[in-house]
């Protein structure tokens, strides 16, 4: 799952990932996360998620990092948003008001320039990840960690020998092996899907379960 491939579905059009409207869990349990006033909230791998709008009404300050300058620049004008750009460390930074972009390889990501961070808010970034490249996007993750540091995860559990990702089928077993020894876990949501109400998945093979799950993870400063 090369950059490559991220970049191409947006210049051909192919984002049945991007949720219309945003994903509604966030705005239910906001107001459960232990954030401070104004925090700062950071949405690894977020294309054009409408989630940022929201949160920036919510939050003093959020950071997106995306690799496709297509969909980035797709979030703006749809938003009717006049970004300012500039560039650092071959990122392109899109920036208005409290919402900033940078267009980059997320896995070089200047950490420094950004922190501290309050949430981590992980809407289809780690289950857009084949397994092989789960546990870099983890310790880049932890990167931005610090005492308290909330992490957002939204993740999909299914029987990954019926269908391909993305999206990949992750167990909450797992979840707890890449993030578990710094974070404690609590369990917002756990949905059995219908899974008839998900032809593009039934047409890919997928036919026994569809669990959906939404986690926070409170990190203890440890990297």
């Amino acid at each position: 799952m090369e950059l490559s491939y991220w970049q191409s579905r947006w210049e051909n059009g192919k984002t049945g990932f991007h949720m219309q409207g945003g994903y509604p869990g966030l705005r239910t349990h906001w107001n459960r996360l232990p954030l401070p006033q104004g925090p700062h909230v950071f949405v690894p791998l977020c294309g054009k998620t409408e989630d940022m709008i929201w949160l920036s009404s919510q939050a003093a300050r959020v950071t997106g990092v995306e690799i496709s300058h297509k969909a980035v620049m797709e979030f703006f004008h749809e938003n009717g948003i006049e970004p300012q750009m500039s560039s650092f460390a071959g990122f392109t930074i899109y920036k208005s008001q409290n919402i900033e972009i940078w267009c980059g390889d997320f896995q070089k990501f200047p950490v420094h320039k950004i922190n501290p961070v309050d949430l981590i808010y992980d809407k289809a970034a780690l289950v857009a990840l084949p397994e092989r490249m789960r546990a870099d996007y983890c310790r880049k993750i932890k990167e931005f960690c610090r005492l308290n540091t909330a992490i957002l995860l939204h993740h999909f559990d299914y029987d990954q020998k019926e269908m391909p990702g993305p999206p990949f089928s992750i167990s909450t077993r797992e979840v707890q092996n890449l993030f578990g020894s710094g974070c404690a876990i609590t369990q917002l949501e756990k949905n059995s899907l219908d899974i008839a109400q998900f032809q593009k998945f039934t047409k890919r093979g997928l036919k026994s379960y569809l669990i959906e799950y939404l986690l926070l993870l409170l990190c203890d400063g440890k990297k």
